[in-house]
């Protein structure tokens, strides 16, 4: 698959990020949030609709066809009689892409196409034609040390250009600790939002999750997609090697990857086994994306497993 084949924009110049047979796939696909009790809203567009619920309206009693998942079982305690909950969807989605542009980003697997950060890169485009292409709202913020870049949410077809171009402008820095950005974020976010997170997550996990916290506390619904590179997550090496710090120049290694490999595998284990866990506590969505399958069929899976999950 040719990612970085450039397309025409119709203004002389080519966006690199744009590819249309992998953005067409994912375009067909509805990423519908999770808290939503009532599943689909109906006539709020034609095309298949993202969905984000603010409100609880009001009870109505069961009736058969309902589905059971939505009974309220402490009015039942109460009543003894079957009632279930019905949502108001007042607003659009409104979503905020965050793409980690810190130095271990910049990480590609021995046998693959893309690094971390380039994959990325094409997830946030990718979501970001899904959101517009459904007359959503989307910005964009890109992070390091602080945020970098700022795109205020728009639902203009035009503001895929923006967005684009500033993930393609953008480059990996060096050390950065991604916890303290984020609670950044979460005070910039004024209005109940959809939070997006794009990162291989390589930060202190209990800092991390005060940051989740930050975000569900000011009530965001939040994804976290966190990107890993395949020799991330297997550790193949064999030989003795030189590991490189990405975020310190100063910072190398030679060691023997057989004597490291199992407590390599083990801390990576931790780590991810901790990312769910807080996932599954704060009812966030979490998946591990691995570089080594192609970024369109990563984020097909997901979004399908999304909508499996509301079935």
């Amino acid at each position: 698959m040719a990612y970085d084949t450039p397309i025409p924009t119709g203004q002389g110049k080519a966006i690199p990020l744009m590819e249309p047979a992998a953005l067409a796939r994912i375009g067909k696909l509805e990423l519908v949030a999770r808290q939503i009790m009532d599943g689909y809203v109906q006539g709020m567009h034609r095309s298949p609709h993202i969905v984000f619920a603010v409100d609880f309206a009001q009870h109505r009693q069961y009736v058969p066809g309902d589905d059971i998942k939505r009974i309220d079982w402490r009015v039942y305690g109460k009543a003894n009689r079957y009632y279930i909950k019905q949502y108001e969807v007042n607003t659009n989605l409104r979503a905020y892409i965050l793409v980690d542009c810190s130095g271990s980003m910049a990480y590609q697997g021995q046998n693959e196409p893309l690094s971390k950060f380039r994959y990325s890169q094409y997830l946030a485009v990718a979501l970001s034609y899904l959101v517009l292409h459904q007359q959503d709202s989307v910005g964009l913020l890109t992070l390091e040390q602080s945020i970098r870049t700022f795109l205020p949410p728009r639902s203009a077809p035009s503001h895929f250009v923006n967005i684009a171009r500033s993930l393609d402008a953008c480059q990996t820095g060096r050390e950065a600790s991604l916890a303290p950005v984020l609670h950044e974020v979460a005070e910039r976010i004024k209005r109940r939002s959809m939070v997006i997170l794009i990162s291989d997550l390589f930060d202190d996990a209990e800092k991390l999750v005060e940051a989740f916290h930050h975000f569900r506390h000011r009530r965001h619904e939040v994804i976290l997609l966190q990107v890993m590179a395949d020799d991330e997550m297997t550790f193949p090496f064999s030989r003795w090697t030189r590991f490189e710090s990405l975020e310190r120049q100063t910072d190398t290694l030679r060691l023997d990857p057989a004597l490291m490999r199992h407590r390599y595998l083990e801390n990576v284990a931790r780590h991810i086994g901790r990312m769910r866990q807080a996932a599954d506590s704060l009812r966030l969505s979490y998946a591990v994306l691995n570089t080594s399958q192609s970024f369109d069929q990563a984020l097909t899976l997901y979004l399908a497993n999304r909508m499996s999950e509301r079935r």
